[in-house]
């Protein structure tokens, strides 16, 4: 008979060498009072993550041979995850507390249906920061093309503070940084759709769990540090263009795969003209500005 254990945690890597040790000692060093088992899906690292790593007796190492993206690895890792509850959880991210129990405890008394499950993130100094948010709305987004770079160039742009939890919290979905959700939730909506790369894909999946009837939440006893991007930072200039020319595709995925039909045409059709603002910002090349544009024309299959 097949041992199970309580957490099943998967962790995706891609060159994050530097991040993904310490998140690992992090874990083995805070987690007690629940099983659990740490499984790295490396996506075809080639900064000798495997070397350092793969022989490291606490973690169960999974090389998918290139990059799926977070979404395709994920689910590799889930293939093989031995837990009743799985924990995503990004590499550059470093536990403050005994925060998979936390997590464990609060998902196996939480009085209704549980999707998603995550806590409010900190930064080094223990600052809260993004940990949840909206699904991305069509309106929300011509909103952002039209009026934000008008209110960043009068200086009238501040970033709302966010609602902490108080012991728990309801949202729309929580980040894919720290993911906490269950097998059978899993087995019922289904994980990561394949569609995606990078960006939205955990938006959509936690989509279908409200579209079922679950809640997805946060909390705020568990502690967890978020380097936020530190795990991906490659130092190029190519760097912003990559990143918007995928959240503008993952964007077009998500609405395609929510939206009746005709708004995402509509979309599609409304999009491209409003994104001209990008022509507005002057620290991106003539290059890279065309080079996004030209993607707003890309069909999406």
């Amino acid at each position: 008979m097949e041992q199970v254990t309580d957490v099943s945690i998967i962790i995706v890597n891609y060159n994050t060498l530097h991040v993904l040790k310490p998140c690992i000692d992090s874990i083995a060093e805070h987690t007690q009072g629940v099983s659990y088992e740490m499984i790295v899906v490396d996506n075809g690292s080639t900064d000798g993550t495997a070397e350092a790593m793969s022989g490291d007796e606490r973690i169960v190492w999974l090389e998918t041979g290139e990059n799926l993206g977070f979404g395709k690895a994920n689910n590799a890792g889930l293939e093989i995850a031995k837990g009743r509850y799985i924990l995503f959880l990004n590499s550059d991210t470093l536990l403050v507390n005994n925060a998979v129990k936390i997590m464990y405890d609060f998902a196996c008394q939480y009085p209704g249906k549980l999707g998603a499950l995550g806590c409010v993130l900190e930064d080094r100094e223990g600052h809260p920061i993004h940990s949840y948010g909206r699904f991305p709305r069509m309106r929300d987004d011509f909103s952002k093309l039209i009026f934000t770079p008008l209110k960043k160039a009068l200086h009238l742009h501040h970033e709302p503070a966010m609602p902490l939890p108080d012991p728990y919290m309801k949202v729309e979905y929580v980040t894919g940084a720290d993911l906490f959700v269950a097998r059978d939730v899993l087995n019922d909506c289904g994980a990561f759709h394949p569609a995606f790369f990078m960006y939205c894909e955990e938006a959509e999946m936690e989509y279908r769990f409200q579209q079922k009837g679950y809640d997805n939440v946060v909390i705020r006893t568990p502690r967890i540090i978020h380097l936020e991007g530190e795990g991906g930072k490659d130092g190029k200039s190519s760097a912003f263009l990559r990143d918007c020319l995928r959240q503008q595709k993952s964007e077009y995925i998500y609405y395609k795969l929510t939206h009746p039909r005709w708004q995402y045409w509509l979309y599609r059709i409304g999009h491209p003209v409003l994104r001209q603002t990008l022509w507005f910002y002057p620290h991106v090349s003539l290059k890279d500005k065309w080079a996004v544009i030209k993607q707003l024309f890309v069909r999406i299959d």
